[in-house]
C-alpha cells in the first residue's frame, strides 16, 4: 500500500518538499477586483504581491479552490493507492469542503483532514505526515500522525494592525482588540481553527516578548518549530536568539493567508 499527501497552497512547505512526486499542492486563488484572479503561490511571485497589496486601492479577496481543481490532483496521483488531504482551517476557507465534495467524484481512497491551522501551522503536520510515511509507515500510520499534530500544534503571530482581519471577515474573537489604545500590538493565535486574541501588548519589545515567553518551553524541549513572517524577516533573528534556537525552518506566508494578517507580521508554530 502506497499513500500519497495532497495540501493547498496555505501550507508553507519548501522545495523539498514540494519537489517530491508523493505531494501536491491545490491553489487557492486572490482577487483585485472582479476582473483580476491569481492563484496563491502560482501566478505572482510573494514579493510581487506584497508590493501591490501596499499600493493596491482594491482590498484583495480571497477564495477557496474549486472542487475539479482537487480532483485533477487525485488523478495525478493513480500510481498511489490512498490520498491523504490536509488542508486549512474550515473555519478560515471553504477549502475543506471543496475537497471533500471532489473526493466524492473519484473512484478511489481520498480522506480529507482539517489541520485547524495554516501555513506554519500546516506545515508541521505536512512534516510529521511526511516523516511517518518515510518511515514506511501505512496509510492509517500516516493519518494518525497528522491527526496527533493537528491537535498538538501551536500557531501565533504578532501583527502591528488588525485593520487586514478585520476587512476580511476573519477577524474572529479578536474584534474586541480593534480601536484601542495607541501601539497596542496584538498577539493572536489559532485556537482549534479560529483566530483568537492571546495578548494585548504595548511596544514591539513587549509583544516579541511575549511570544517568546510562550513559547520557551516547547523550544527547551526540542520541539519542531517553523518560522514565519509577511516581508518582514528581520524580527525572526531576534525571535530565534530569544528562544535560543535555530531558524532551520522559515516561511515567506504567501498572498491569501498575508492578505488577511497584513504587512509586518510575524509568529510561529511549534508542536
Amino acid at each position: 500500500m502506497t499513500t500519497a499527501i495532497v495540501t493547498d497552497s496555505t501550507t508553507s512547505a519548501g522545495p523539498e518538499v514540494l519537489e517530491r512526486p508523493d505531494v501536491r499542492v491545490v491553489p487557492l486563488t486572490f482577487h483585485f477586483g472582479p476582473d483580476e484572479t491569481y492563484r496563491d503561490k502560482v501566478d505572482m511571485t510573494n514579493e510581487q504581491f506584497y508590493e501591490r497589496l501596499r499600493d493596491a486601492d482594491v482590498f484583495p479577496t480571497t477564495s477557496q479552490p474549486p472542487a475539479g481543481a482537487f480532483v485533477e490532483a487525485y488523478e495525478a496521483l493513480s500510481d498511489y493507492d490512498d490520498i491523504l488531504v490536509l488542508t486549512l482551517s474550515r473555519k478560515l476557507s471553504g477549502t475543506y469542503d471543496s475537497a471533500g465534495q471532489a473526493a466524492g467524484m473519484v473512484d478511489r481512497p481520498v480522506e480529507v483532514l482539517d489541520t485547524r491551522s495554516a501555513e506554519m501551522g500546516s506545515g508541521l503536520i505536512l512534516l510529521e505526515a511526511l516523516k511517518v510515511l518515510d518511515e514506511g509507515g501505512d496509510f492509517k500510520d500516516v493519518k494518525r500522525a497528522a491527526e496527533a499534530a493537528a491537535g498538538r500544534c501551536n500557531l501565533l503571530f504578532a501583527v502591528g494592525t488588525l485593520e487586514y482581519l478585520a476587512k476580511s471577515g476573519r477577524i474572529g474573537r479578536a474584534q474586541r482588540l480593534v480601536g484601542t489604545a495607541l501601539d497596542i500590538r496584538p498577539v493572536l493565535k489559532v485556537v482549534d481553527g479560529e483566530v483568537v486574541p492571546h495578548k494585548r501588548t504595548r511596544g514591539r519589545r513587549r509583544q516579541m516578548n511575549s511570544i517568546i515567553e510562550e513559547v520557551k518551553p516547547a523550544a527547551e524541549a526540542g520541539r519542531p518549530i517553523y518560522f514565519g513572517h509577511i516581508a518582514t524577516p528581520e524580527p525572526l533573528a531576534e525571535l530565534a536568539e530569544g528562544l535560543g534556537v535555530e531558524k532551520t525552518r522559515v516561511a515567506e506566508i504567501g498572498g491569501v493567508v498575508g492578505s488577511h494578517v497584513g504587512l509586518g507580521a510575524y509568529g510561529l508554530a511549534h508542536l
